[in-house]
């Protein structure tokens, strides 16, 4: 069934460009037979435009098929170093819409692969800023809670939020909750296969339109001895 899914969704919407490309390229025919040029590099740049989305959705599928496995082998890291690393590679976007970012003191250590974890992170972070909506005062708040003796990390926006009955289906494959706002809905399927690769857990909670939104998931912690606490 997921195979099926799969297949499905890939079908479609790298078909889309596709189409695109094909109906463009008889504009682009007929444009250069008549000579006009204007309209013809209009419909190179169309082109352009879709082949630039399908490589992207085919890189961003390329990198979710290698997260089945851990490309980089789990080491001992701060949890603030992570969010250091992936704030810096949004911090455009963040300075862009003026985002405030608080992040937590005494985080703990976590033992995972380092790379993937940055993606996580600069994939909630990047989702978080998208869909600040025209919040005057945008904010995002990383920390942890406890839950019993489990440590549960948090990533917390004040944006438009999710209305709960999304709350399962934003983590799958080309889910796009608002076609207006740029991206191909395959970062938080990255998101959830990462950590469940680190055989964490993945979850959002948000009361719904305006009222922001909260991805909070679990990670193996470090040990005393530099691995694994679990």
């Amino acid at each position: 069934e997921e195979l099926e899914r799969f297949t499905y969704t890939v079908s479609h919407d790298l078909k889309s460009p596709l189409i695109t490309i094909q109906g463009f390229l008889g504009f682009v025919e007929k444009d250069a037979r008549a000579g006009n040029l204007d309209s013809l590099n209009a419909d190179i740049e169309r082109i352009t435009t879709a082949t630039r989305r399908m490589r992207q959705l085919l890189d961003e599928l390329l990198e979710l098929s290698r997260v089945g496995r851990l490309v980089n082998p789990a080491e001992v890291v701060p949890f603030a170093a992570l969010v250091e690393e992936a704030l810096d590679l949004v911090s455009g976007r963040l300075m862009q819409q003026a985002v405030q970012v608080d992040i937590a003191p005494d985080l703990p250590a976590v033992f995972v692969d380092r790379r993937r974890l940055v993606e996580v992170l600069q994939n909630l972070l990047d989702n978080a800023a998208k869909f600040m909506g025209d919040q005057p005062a945008p904010h995002i708040e990383i920390g942890i809670e406890m839950a019993g003796a489990e440590t549960v990390f948090f990533v917390r926006d004040n944006g438009i939020g999710i209305i709960p009955a999304y709350h399962e289906t934003v983590f799958g494959l080309f889910e796009r909750l608002d076609d207006s706002i740029e991206g191909t809905g395959i970062g938080l399927a990255l998101v959830k296969r990462i950590i469940e690769v680190h055989n964490g857990r993945l979850w959002l909670e948000s009361a719904g339109e305006g009222q922001g939104a909260t991805f909070y998931f679990t990670l193996p912690l470090a040990a005393a001895d530099g691995g694994s606490a679990s």
